[in-house]
């Protein structure tokens, strides 16, 4: 069996996510005095054969500039307005932090290396005005 040559400079660790922001990006400025954003957003995952949601899948999604100037990238997540549909690509990651109750908390990360807007194609089924299955 002859090896796939396409896969080989493939990254390993790369997403494409079209997801719904769930409050508005906002941008803040590092120790270093280096300019990034983030935005909390969901994946819906639809319904099931019963016609229930699916539980969502929720990300942050940030970017960080190399220096002090706010490149496109960090502008955009910050533009980023609550139930906004867009597409990012990226890397995954996992942040963990200890609370102050001391439990160990987990969330999922999309490091971004590009957003752009999502719009619902004019031939394809509109989308649902309300999402479901949000939790509390």
């Amino acid at each position: 069996m002859a090896a796939n040559q396409n896969f080989k400079n493939r990254p390993s660790n790369y997403v494409i996510l079209t997801l719904m922001a769930i409050s508005a990006g906002e941008m803040k400025v590092s120790q270093a005095g280096h300019p990034f954003s983030f935005v909390r957003a969901f994946l819906s995952q639809g319904k099931d054969k019963d016609g229930e949601y699916k539980p969502s899948l929720f990300f942050d999604v940030k970017a960080f500039s190399k220096d002090d100037s706010i490149p496109a990238l960090v502008q955009s997540i910050a533009d980023v307005q609550n139930r906004e549909r867009f597409t990012v690509k990226g890397r995954l990651g996992m942040e963990e932090w200890t609370g102050q109750d001391g439990e160990k908390h987990q969330k999922m990360v999309v490091f971004a290396l590009t957003t752009e807007p999502f719009v619902f194609d004019e031939n394809a089924a509109a989308p649902e005005e309300e999402l479901e299955g949000e939790p509390a």
